[in-house]
């Protein structure tokens, strides 16, 4: 079956309670093949994982399309960039799309622990600003359904300033007309790091306009294994003189959910009327099945442990 023969999924209703997701990845296929299908509403899917097998999953459940470029460039989106997202959008038929809200450099390159380094010099706020708003709108503008924008978690290195503060978060999504993507687990990471409490930070961000949120579970530097603390070590030097950072602050690490990040969770659904909510752990089936479960209560969802 040729691509453009795929028809995607149709969606269920947003209408009762969000909905509930996970990672089309390995640790949910196994859960997927055992039968579990019921845990969850849908898969989130990236370009990552290539067209191929988005296809293969599109017809058998609805796909959520999460993206990864890069929206603080000095150059606005391309055509071939815009019409491979709309390709993907069709493809997925995927209700929205989502991007990361962008970064303090206008280009990026991932190390091999996936972490955004800076491949430019870092922007001033207002050209971070400047560059986002505009390259958010005119993506926005392309695309057949809405453009979400993900608030990204703090990380000591210069892609990451200005961006992860609240006030700039709030100004891009009132400046850009885009919904937000509300990642609990970026937005813990960012205010440990900034030294603000977790429910302030939060409290700052336009949670009027939440759509989707995103969970899994941060960890303490101290934590970590040899090669994340090695990797923060040659981090740290280059913004020491702009922020600090031990071995207690938060990292992204996306392990299992702990008691801090569903208390924020439910703290945050009191707050917000999110249409769905997507579980970014992605190792192993029993710690996924268990988060999925315990989620699937807290919506409503009713599920009972096999």
């Amino acid at each position: 079956m040729g691509l453009d023969a795929v028809n995607p999924h149709a969606w269920p209703s947003f209408d009762t309670r969000p909905l509930l997701g996970a990672n089309g990845t390995e640790a949910m296929s196994v859960l997927l093949s055992d039968g579990g299908g019921d845990l969850v509403d849908y898969l989130k899917v990236g370009p990552f994982m290539g067209q191929a097998a988005i296809a293969t999953l599109a017809p058998r459940y609805p796909l959520m399309l999460h993206l990864d470029d890069t929206l603080s460039g000095y150059h606005r989106p391309s055509d071939e960039m815009a019409e491979r997202i709309v390709d993907l959008v069709q493809l997925t038929g995927t209700p929205w799309t989502s991007e990361h809200i962008g970064f303090s450099v206008a280009d990026v390159r991932l190390d091999q622990a996936l972490v955004t380094q800076a491949a430019s010099e870092m922007l001033s706020r207002d050209q971070a600003l400047h560059n986002i708003v505009r390259n958010a709108r005119a993506l926005a503008g392309r695309l057949p359904v809405p453009l979400l924008l993900e608030n990204i978690p703090m990380f000591p290195n210069l892609a990451h300033m200005h961006v992860t503060e609240p006030g700039f978060i709030a100004a891009v999504i009132e400046q850009t007309g885009c919904d937000l993507l509300l990642d609990l687990a970026h937005a813990r990471v960012s205010a440990d790091v900034l030294g603000h409490d977790v429910y302030d930070y939060v409290s700052q961000l336009p949670l009027e306009k939440v759509v989707e949120l995103h969970l899994s579970g941060p960890r303490p530097l101290a934590e970590m294994d040899a090669s994340i603390k090695s990797l923060v070590r040659e981090n740290v030097p280059s913004v020491a003189h702009l922020l600090s950072f031990d071995k207690e602050n938060l990292i992204d690490a996306h392990e299992p959910m702990q008691e801090a990040d569903y208390a924020l969770l439910e703290w945050t659904l009191a707050r917000t009327s999110p249409k769905a909510i997507s579980l970014e752990y992605y190792r192993k089936p029993g710690p996924l099945r268990e988060q999925l479960l315990r989620l699937g209560q807290i919506l409503g969802r009713r599920l009972q442990a096999p």
